[in-house]
């Protein structure tokens, strides 16, 4: 084993490891260093949507209108845990401010900039990997069940119109045709006929991590605690057990750069290496259908319950909601038993007889554009984190600009959209 300082990537999600990947292609020596199994935590519940159309932020203008309603019913796609309300109100101050029609802009931008990009980087790993048989494009289709919501979903195509991306407006008398399995009578939808998916997350994620394993990258597994400073340089990554290495000195693992890519859990690491950034989790649920008794063609998203349906590997896969309420309350699994529920009034021919259920945190900054950037106080540290539901999507890109950063190349993407340091 290489016993000089190795170049450190905290975290083992998706964003992780195709950081570590592009990293290895700039010739680094990677480590990757995560409590878990690589690709288990949040990258493996998602809905596996590979959004390269994605323009629209959270904080859309007018959303300020529809929270007290949204968060208050406990079952609601978007529900708020009363107890954990003072610790989100200073996120969500944020989030109502970035919802202006000149903030949405500005952040539309940044998303789309980075979505747009998303199979020019994944899709050359996973060639790479030999794993293209885990990705389709089929495009997404965004469904509105009522008038309204249709009418909504309409004038919002602006932002599609402003980024140059394809869509097409589908009337309800034709969703039978691009989605027989749906029930009648809902009011449109809108194709992206760009959108991806992958058969599994976890598959992929795996398959990514065996490259980085054959090109020599190495896994440790640790719950980094802290850093060693000296200066303006990371030496070292403090963790929670010794770890048989040549590499390690007691709990502690010798580093030549660090990259935090931890999803919900970096903004402690951020804040102590300076960087004060309000992410927070927006914890998601997902049910798998082994047997569901058809299969979608595309993944549908719908948007008046904040969910998608996905045919994966495995069957169908129903994954979406928001909850907020932190990283340390336990999971409220009826929200993903209500899932299988509302896809059962959706496709009336469904068996929703379900084979797991699944609770995860989406790492959410108030304006939906994640920070990629170098650390303004550190030399050899930065950061990737706050994608929210957009990992998978802007995961490969994201590891392109960060080992870009690294070497001093010009990033594939402007940088100032997603420092650290922005104005919040």
């Amino acid at each position: 084993m290489n016993t000089d300082p190795q170049t450190v990537v905290v975290g083992a999600g998706i964003v992780g490891i195709c950081t570590a990947l592009y990293l290895q292609e700039k010739g680094r020596q990677v480590t990757l260093i995560d409590r878990l199994p690589p690709g288990e935590d949040t990258s493996s519940g998602n809905a596996g949507i590979i959004s390269v159309g994605s323009v629209h932020p959270e904080a859309m203008p007018g959303i300020w209108k529809e929270i007290p309603h949204m968060l208050m019913q406990r079952m609601a796609p978007i529900s708020l845990r009363p107890a954990y309300a003072p610790r989100l109100l200073p996120w969500l101050v944020r989030f109502l401010v970035s919802s202006s029609a000149a903030k949405a802009d500005q952040s539309s931008a940044a998303i789309s900039a980075l979505s747009s990009r998303a199979l020019d980087y994944l899709q050359p790993l996973v060639d790479k990997a030999g794993a293209q048989a885990l990705l389709r494009q089929e495009g997404t289709l965004y469904i509105n069940e009522t008038s309204s919501q249709f009418a909504a979903a309409k004038l919002n195509c602006s932002y599609y119109q402003r980024r140059n991306v394809d869509y097409q407006i589908v009337e309800g008398t034709e969703l039978a045709d691009l989605e027989p399995s749906l029930r009648p009578g809902l009011a449109g939808a809108v194709l992206v006929p760009a959108g991806a998916q992958t058969l599994s997350p976890l598959a992929l994620s795996r398959s990514l991590f065996t490259l980085f394993q054959q090109q020599g990258g190495e896994f440790l597994t640790a719950e980094v605690t802290g850093f060693k400073l000296e200066g303006k340089r990371v030496t070292a990554l403090h963790t929670d057990c010794e770890i048989s290495s040549q590499q390690v000195l007691s709990n502690q693992v010798l580093c030549r750069e660090v990259f935090i890519t931890a999803g919900a859990y970096s903004k402690t690491l951020a804040k102590q290496l300076g960087s004060t950034v309000p992410l927070d989790t927006e914890r998601g649920y997902s049910v798998d259908l082994s047997n569901p008794g058809f299969q979608l063609k595309r993944p549908l998203l719908f948007a008046g319950r904040a969910f998608a349906a996905t045919s994966m590997a495995n069957g169908l896969r129903l994954a979406g909601t928001v909850e907020f309420a932190g990283l340390k309350a336990a999971p409220n699994y009826q929200r993903a038993h209500n899932l299988a529920q509302q896809g059962a009034y959706l496709f009336p021919q469904l068996n929703a007889q379900e084979t797991k259920s699944w609770m995860g945190f989406r790492p959410s900054v108030p304006d939906t554009v994640p920070v990629i950037s170098a650390s303004p106080h550190f030399d050899n540290a930065f950061f990737g984190f706050g994608h929210g539901h957009l990992g998978l999507t802007q995961a490969a890109v994201t590891g392109a600009m960060l080992s870009a950063l690294a070497v001093g190349e010009d990033c594939p993407l402007a940088i100032s959209p997603f420092r650290v340091d922005r104005a919040w």
